[in-house]
């Protein structure tokens, strides 16, 4: 029997398979399926799965909630290299960006862009987004900035 790999490993490893994408961030390991790192010292991205719905015996369309979280201001400045933009608009922009890698994977005949992970052929349409909110669960003083975009990833089968 088939198993449906792990939709957020995908759209992780696309994101870090862009080297253009990955400048946002300290390393690819600031895009993650885990939980948002403490400290929060630079731009980081947390993957997680909303809805699965099972199309057939061979497709799977998984919705993830992709989300972009920017600490304040005044870590940004003071990093090595800092950071001069707004950290709400720098989570948009960072959000944005990812959601225009997703979505160029749409198409999944010969000649597309639709990628492999784990065995199977995927691909990403990006849905909804980004919406902004901030987050204030490490306290008023330690505000983190986050964009949220809406994926939905498609598992076909194995390619030929």
């Amino acid at each position: 029997m088939r198993r449906t790999p792990f939709a957020p490993g995908a759209a992780r490893e696309l994101l870090r398979s862009n080297a253009d994408f990955l400048r946002h961030f300290d390393g690819p390991d600031s895009i993650t399926t885990r939980e948002v790192p403490n400290p929060v010292t630079g731009p980081c991205i947390t993957i997680v799965t909303g809805v699965n719905r099972k199309q057939n015996a061979e497709l799977s369309k998984i919705r993830l909630f992709v989300s972009v979280w920017v600490p304040k201001a005044e870590i940004l400045v003071d990093r090595d290299e800092p950071i001069l933009t707004d950290p709400e608009e720098l989570s948009w922009d960072i959000a944005d960006e990812a959601a225009r890698i997703f979505d160029a994977t749409r198409g999944m005949g010969r000649g597309s862009n639709a990628f492999v992970f784990r065995g199977v052929t995927w691909k990403a349409e990006w849905d909804a987004g980004p919406t902004t909110m901030v987050d204030k669960d490490r306290g008023d003083d330690n505000p983190l900035y986050r964009s949220v975009i809406e994926v939905v990833m498609k598992a076909g089968s194995a390619p030929a």
